[in-house]
């Protein structure tokens, strides 16, 4: 297990000593982009759907206002949780008159999204229809899960329109970063085409699922050795406790098949969803994002400061190419074989929130949790041999959770 150590700050000064991370280059953002991964791994992904951008859609994103749609939908939702009146939040479009003489030339009004750009506005409507009829949008790398608050589906980032779409994108601070602040993290180089290595912005729509929350994990990556894994869901669940090994061994199965010696960065971060198995606790990790090592990406219940300072007993440096992985990976094997003594169950460090831990009280703290699992559900899952099944069955009875998650079969739409 890596050995983590706590930094030592200066009693005299208030000032938390500066981070010192590698350069982080704009091809490591890149790389974390959901179309720069998704086709190596979709195989381990939620079904997905990546729709190229158009400069006039991501103008429509960057306005003020909002103007959705003005095609009628009435019945293509049939499990809208709220309704609200017509042109919920499209304001009325017409002339404002105005005494200031700047003001000679009229701005002719904007269009709603069906007009202003057609194919992309079907094409967004077919890959929902094509993924279920539900879906849950992001960007390249960010999720609108701080615009859930205006969302018609219950506090989610579930859509089953276009105008659902667009009504989270636009109301999105998270969505904003991506399109505007993605490179702030990244350091120049001596090579001035990596420095503008092209943006392309894309909208991923993936298979809408409800998930258990508490089965969320972030993994660190650190000279592709995976050194720490985090509970996302900052919440004390009882039943995580006696699953630890299992949660790992599936973690680490992810990485050492798939990630490991593919992904072309060493260090990185990536998020996994754990489903429920059938003939046992838990099915194979599946991965849900890949995040850079940089400070905007949420260290969660581990510090930066312990990430940058722990030691990997076999480091592996720069980067290993596809096309060697295979020989590099049985490399490895064989010298681990070899060196038992050495490199013996070198095990990450999985941190879970404790009974005792303030955080699992502070109600504040998990911002997009909308669920808690209540004490009758916790029991149920501990009772017995079945209990993981038992808790599943149980959520599903409370939460009405009818959105099963479709994820990849094959490396083929």
């Amino acid at each position: 297990m890596p050995s983590f150590t706590q930094p030592q700050s200066d009693p005299a000064s208030d000032t938390p000593p500066k981070l010192q991370f590698p350069p982080i280059t704009r091809d490591h953002i890149l790389n974390c982009s959901y179309d720069a991964w998704f086709p190596k791994y979709r195989a381990s992904c939620i079904k997905s759907r990546i729709i190229p951008l158009s400069p006039e859609f991501v103008n429509y994103i960057r306005e003020d206002g909002i103007i959705l749609a003005d095609e009628d939908e009435a019945g293509s939702d049939d499990d809208v949780e709220w309704e609200s009146a017509p042109s919920t939040i499209r304001p009325p479009i017409h002339e404002i008159e105005s005494d200031s003489d700047d003001d000679d030339v009229d701005e002719p009004p904007k269009l709603p999204p069906n007009q202003r750009f057609p194919e992309l506005h079907q094409l967004i409507k077919d890959k929902i229809t094509e993924l279920g009829g539900a879906v849950a949008p992001k960007l390249n790398w960010t999720a609108p899960k701080d615009a859930i608050w205006i969302s018609p589906h219950q506090n989610t980032i579930k859509c089953t329109s276009p105008n659902d779409v667009y009504l989270l994108l636009k109301s999105s601070n998270f969505i904003t970063y991506d399109l505007e602040h993605a490179f702030e993290d990244c350091t120049p180089t001596s090579n001035p085409a990596a420095d503008q290595s092209p943006f392309k912005p894309v909208l991923v729509l993936r298979s809408y699922f409800n998930p258990h929350t508490a089965m969320e994990f972030r993994c660190f990556v650190k000279h592709r050795n995976l050194v720490a894994i985090s509970q996302r869901d900052l919440s004390y669940f009882e039943f995580l406790q006696p699953l630890k090994a299992d949660i790992i061994s599936r973690i680490y199965q992810l990485f050492n098949n798939k990630l490991r010696y593919t992904f072309p960065d060493g260090n990185f971060v990536f998020d996994v969803y754990i489903p429920e198995g059938e003939d046992e606790p838990l099915s194979r990790a599946r991965l849900i994002d890949i995040n850079a090592w940089a400070p905007h990406t949420d260290s969660l219940l581990f510090g930066w400061q312990e990430l940058l300072d722990v030691e990997v007993p076999g480091p592996i440096f720069g980067v290993v190419g596809e096309d060697n992985a295979k020989d590099q990976a049985a490399s490895i094997d064989d010298e681990e074989t070899s060196q038992d003594e050495e490199d013996e169950d070198f095990t990450p460090e999985l941190r879970l929130i404790q009974k005792e831990d303030p955080a699992a009280y502070n109600f504040s703290s998990p911002q997009y949790s909308a669920h808690k699992l209540p004490k009758d559900v916790v029991d149920a899952s501990m009772s017995g041999e079945g209990g993981m099944r038992e808790f599943a069955r149980k959520w599903r009875e409370m939460t009405g959770m009818e959105n099963v998650a479709n994820w990849e079969a094959s490396g083929k739409d």
